[in-house]
């Protein structure tokens, strides 16, 4: 009798380990992009912004990803106020419909201080933090200027939902793009990958300028390569010309799994992989 006891109790300490993913597993998490147009009008841009979400839902999302100042529009000088009630609509609609955001914008603390930032929420509405553009571009001809002036730099993280660790990037602190980089580069995706971030996911409002697309893609491509993680790209549209970094997947082997047109606006959902989590080490 006490050696059937010792086994059911054994095979019950297994089975809850099963459950509670103490060990190894393979798993899938659906998330959806937002390649809109982004302007200096809120109003207009919580409009898709809300729409995004109702899509993402539809589409069976667990989170919306939206690009680089989506809902403040990418600037610095924006009405506080009237950003905090925009967002307050978004985040009860998001909450109400239990999707989780990746939302990008800028955003002002009581001090004034601005920060070009992921914000990053829960399906049952969280706030789980936010990542603040770290490598604010400034022109390598008056280094100190221009996004140095207007935003304050963030501290690297990483984000812990449902046991999955994962990083959030603003534009450039990927790429460290040439002609717009004077601050040393830190490796930012390899530092998110050194804390045990599992996916990136890359929100931007690069532009058209086509002469830095090829250095965007395959920089995202190396690191996602090279660190073996997914990296979920979300750029903002402009209007019907082409972006300089299509929006999308790149799996952990490098390769864009999912592609995006790069002109015009989209909503589009990428099944991302996230492979041998030891679940164990998530606290």
């Amino acid at each position: 009798m006490k050696t059937i006891l010792s086994l059911l109790t054994v095979l019950l300490a297994i089975n809850t380990c099963l459950s509670q993913g103490d060990i190894a597993a393979d798993h899938k998490i659906r998330v959806a992009g937002l390649q809109m147009n982004v302007t200096n009008s809120i109003s207009e841009n919580k409009g898709k912004i809300l729409s995004g979400i109702r899509e993402a839902v539809a589409g069976k999302a667990t989170f919306l990803v939206t690009p680089e100042g989506s809902l403040s529009g990418y600037r610095s000088k924006f009405d506080q106020q009237e950003l905090l009630t925009a967002m307050k609509d978004v985040l009860a609609l998001a909450k109400e419909l239990k999707i989780g955001l990746l939302l990008g914008t800028c955003f002002k603390n009581d001090q004034g201080s601005c920060y070009n930032q992921v914000r990053i929420y829960s399906p049952l509405g969280e706030f789980l933090g936010a990542h603040s553009k770290i490598l604010v571009c400034s022109p390598i001809d008056e280094p100190g200027t221009g996004e140095m002036l207007e935003y304050e730099q963030g501290v690297l993280q990483t984000f812990l939902w449902n046991n999955i660790r994962f990083g959030a990037l603003v534009c450039n602190d990927v790429w460290a793009t040439p002609g717009y980089t004077t601050i040393p580069n830190p490796y930012l995706p390899l530092k998110l990958k050194e804390m045990g971030a599992e996916v990136i996911f890359h929100s931007i409002n690069s532009g058209t300028n086509q002469r830095y697309r090829k250095f965007h893609e395959s920089s995202a491509e190396l690191w996602a390569l090279n660190l073996q993680i997914p990296v979920m790209e979300v750029n903002a549209a402009q209007g019907s010309e082409k972006i300089n970094a299509q929006s999308g997947l790149i799996d952990s082997n490098g390769i864009r799994a999912v592609l995006v047109p790069d002109s015009g606006e989209h909503l589009y959902f990428c099944e991302i992989n996230l492979k041998n989590i030891n679940l164990k080490n998530k606290e």
